[in-house]
């Protein structure tokens, strides 16, 4: 009996050490928040639920300062409107910034300081408004992707040599994760662009103290600017590398997309969160309509969330939030997180693959009736899914023999098509 209740506390251990080597040795996020998968760092999952797949706005980053100044500090902008208007649509996310002055795309008053004033404490009265709207957006899904700073951004003046933080920095940090990182529907990003103002070793450190400070274990991001070699690739530091890609069609998308995955080596989860031509600049778009779509189910395909520059929610139709929302059900009826790219194994009319050999494949492809995979033998579950139509398939279960297997798109589906196979 005692050899009993010893095995049985040992293995009470063993499974307490690895919970606590996948969501952090002091923390034990609240159930639905979004944290790394620990299997599969490549992707975000809800703690103690589901993966998560994320597509919708990657704008308006002023979201925070929209509106007429208040004396207070508060704001009189449509801020509400536009998060009843992304309810329901399944596109989940809002690009926005804590900071926008000194240096930033935003005036002098686009922080949240008394008196805009960074010496100055946290102004106790936009906290509270920005409350109403992270409550808002967390009960309707919506993720709260938020900068620290802006591009160019350096409200705290002249950085130290060694990439230390100021006092007046570490209260605006600490006030931040203690107000908002009760919100399950958050991801944290620390600057955009940040080699425009910022050292490595200083964003590491707020990355660090991000990290010590938020009870919930939210995935920290960093933004730098245009490519697909990320500055901390190899290290633990960040969760996510946030992409600037300045291509435009769907197949350079999706190949930038693949380049970031490998470059990161699966170890941090890859956000298209910036694409766009190169002079998108000045007319900030990702474009609109079946262009749109076909553009993030490249970048799906290639590994990645996307977050559309441009979509400012305001001005973008229904639709497009719609078929951002039809992505994301798309995926998370999938076993997607299990996946990474693997194009080698598309064959005939096949564009691009996702998979984890084996078990699970996701293919799509933009034209052609014949989607072709080089396979492992199994038996698999095979579902059709129409981008378009918004319309499944189910055909069944298949045996097939290891090596190039074609399946024909049934009847009644488009032009473009995602086949769904999953081993039984």
């Amino acid at each position: 009996m005692r050899i009993a209740r010893r095995c049985r506390l040992l293995l009470s251990v063993c499974l307490s050490m690895i919970v606590l080597a996948g969501f952090g040795c002091s923390t034990n996020p609240l159930p639905g928040t979004i944290v790394v998968d620990p299997q599969h760092p490549a992707w975000l999952t809800r703690a103690h639920g589901k993966p998560l797949f994320m597509c919708g706005p990657g704008d308006p980053e002023g979201f925070l300062y929209r509106g007429h100044l208040r004396p207070d500090g508060t704001r009189d902008g449509d801020q509400m409107e536009l998060i009843q208007k992304l309810a329901g649509t399944g596109a989940n996310c809002i690009y926005l910034m804590a900071v926008r002055s000194h240096g930033g795309d935003g005036d002098r008053t686009h922080n949240p300081f008394i008196d805009h004033d960074p010496k100055k404490p946290l102004n106790p009265r936009v906290l509270d408004q920005w409350d109403t709207w992270f409550t808002a957006m967390d009960r309707e899904g919506i993720i709260i992707f938020f900068f620290l700073y802006d591009d160019g951004s350096a409200p705290f003046g002249k950085l130290p040599a060694d990439g230390r933080l100021s006092p007046a920095e570490t209260a605006f940090i600490d006030g931040l994760v203690s107000r908002f990182s009760r919100y399950r529907n958050l991801i944290w990003c620390v600057a955009e662009e940040y080699a425009e103002k910022l050292t490595r070793d200083h964003v590491a450190r707020i990355a660090e103290r991000i990290r010590e400070k938020d009870p919930n274990r939210h995935p920290i991001a960093l933004h730098q600017n245009a490519g697909t070699e990320f500055d901390f690739a190899g290290t633990t530091t960040f969760d996510q590398f946030a992409v600037q890609c300045n291509v435009d069609t769907p197949k350079e998308l999706h190949d930038s997309t693949v380049a970031a995955c490998k470059n990161v080596q699966g170890l941090i989860n890859i956000n298209m969160s910036e694409f766009g031509d190169s002079h998108y600049e000045s007319e900030p778009s990702s474009g609109s309509g079946d262009a749109l779509r076909k553009k993030v189910w490249a970048i799906a395909m290639g590994g990645g969330y996307s977050m559309i520059l441009g979509m400012d929610i305001a001005t973008t139709p229904q639709e497009d939030l719609l078929m951002c929302g039809r992505l994301v059900r798309f995926m998370e009826s999938t076993r997607f997180n299990l996946t990474s790219p693997h194009d080698e194994l598309a064959r005939e009319d096949t564009d691009y693959v996702l998979a984890a050999p084996g078990k699970v494949y996701l293919a799509y492809a933009d034209g052609g009736s014949r989607l072709g995979l080089l396979m492992e033998a199994g038996r698999y579950a095979v579902k059709w899914y129409d981008p378009v139509g918004d319309k499944w398939v189910n055909e069944g279960k298949r045996t097939v023999a290891a090596g190039e297997v074609v399946f024909v798109k049934p009847q009644g589906l488009g032009e473009e098509v995602a086949l769904y196979l999953e081993r039984m």
